[in-house]
């Protein structure tokens, strides 16, 4: 049975699509510490993990959406979601941190044709002016798993393995694959329109050269770096310095997460009341309000796990606000090049992300008696870049123009 566009189910594969490269990361946080002492590795070792699969994740970024607009969704998507599966179970036979890091690599690589072909698939089905809310409630629905993924990585991590969390990932991947191959049609109404390497290269630098655009992916990809930073350090803040077990941090975590979700809602409500982009220009100002916060209870010498899940939920709320509009009006503007507009968001968002996971891990290294500060100072550049950015965004910079 073919899966209708615009239909429940088309949806529904769309959440997913978007959902199982956060499930990926944040089902593996909570099980971080655990995999150090398995197989003997230090933790900066461990965070290199989560570093290399955001980079495998962020080089993804660049082909699936290109290959996609030339040969159309389907063929890429499931050869993508194919090597996602392989590679997934293959993490969890990793018998040294080297051989992990190595296939996280790999993983990252596969996990990114769901992020990019599920934003271009949403641009096939949907029209501009649909496109922010239609991508608020998907968003909203993408939440869901990634919030849930560190309470059950926690479980599985005492229960069984940390190797456990790959197995459910994989099994995840699977079902998938098997939607994929047996019920998405193709969707690309352009596909037949001559796509080669000099028309991708020439419109990849149109939108480069696109004030609006690179408004709409520069604060995504800042407000990233700040959310996957968080995810670096975190975990190993709550469980090593503050004592909490692996299953713990999951239920705790649920906090954080929670106020991505509550920013997805509060975004929905204001569609159509406020301007997107105005949206994008405001929501930053709660990551800058969340470092701060962090910082003056860190720097009053309490340390308590409130005093790192409180912000932390007010960042992640900014970022709610954001994701949609900012993912809708980057791949919106260009639907005959959808693809390849999904490849540069995601290529910015998970870029950056894995430089907030490296800047987060260094300063790790060099340490603070304020157990937060490494975490506040790594963290305050992409916070304020966020600001910076969305500025490409304020009134007079012109409309985008359209095919559709």
């Amino acid at each position: 049975m073919t899966l209708t566009p615009r239909s429940t189910a088309y949806i529904a594969l769309l959440v997913a699509l978007g959902s199982f490269g956060p499930l990926t990361m944040s089902i593996y946080t909570p099980v971080m510490p655990s995999v150090g002492h398995d197989l003997v590795s230090s933790p900066d070792s461990v965070k290199l993990t989560l570093t290399t699969y955001m980079l495998g994740f962020a080089v993804g970024q660049l082909f699936y959406g290109p290959l996609s607009d030339r040969y159309g969704r389907r063929p890429v998507l499931i050869g993508g979601l194919l090597f996602f599966t392989v590679t997934t179970f293959a993490c969890s036979f990793a018998s040294s941190i080297g051989d992990l890091i190595v296939l996280r690599i790999l993983q990252g690589l596969g996990a990114a044709s769901g992020s990019v072909l599920g934003r271009a698939l949403t641009r096939d089905a949907y029209t501009f002016k649909e496109m922010p809310l239609v991508m608020s409630w998907i968003s909203l629905g993408q939440n869901i798993a990634p919030s849930l993924a560190p309470t059950v990585g926690g479980f599985l991590g005492e229960w069984l393995s940390w190797r456990a969390t790959f197995w459910f990932v994989g099994g995840f991947g699977t079902i998938l694959l098997v939607v994929a191959t047996l019920g998405l049609g193709e969707t690309n109404k352009y596909r037949s329109d001559r796509v080669d390497l000099g028309s991708l290269l020439r419109g990849s630098g149109e939108m480069l050269r696109d004030r609006r655009f690179l408004g709409h992916i520069l604060p995504l990809g800042f407000a990233f770096a700040l959310n996957f930073g968080m995810l670096a350090g975190v975990p190993f803040i709550l469980q090593e310095s503050l004592g909490f077990s692996p299953k713990e941090f999951g239920l705790i975590v649920l906090l954080s997460v929670g106020g991505f979700t509550a920013g997805t809602f509060v975004n929905n409500r204001l569609i159509g009341r406020v301007a997107p982009t105005t949206v994008i220009r405001f929501s930053g100002w709660f990551h800058i309000a969340a470092l701060a916060v962090m910082a003056a209870l860190s720097l009053s010498a309490i340390v308590t796990w409130w005093a790192i899940v409180g912000p932390h939920m007010l960042l992640s709320f900014g970022t709610g606000l954001m994701v949609a509009n900012a993912n809708a009006g980057a791949v919106g503007m260009y639907p005959k090049l959808a693809g390849t507009a999904s490849s540069l968001a995601g290529l910015a968002q998970m870029g950056m992300g894995a430089m907030g996971t490296v800047t987060v891990a260094i300063l790790s290294v060099i340490g603070s008696r304020y157990i937060a500060m490494p975490l506040v100072v790594g963290l305050v550049p992409f916070a304020v870049a966020t600001l910076l950015s969305a500025r490409l965004l304020r009134a007079g910079t012109g409309a985008p123009k359209l095919d559709s």
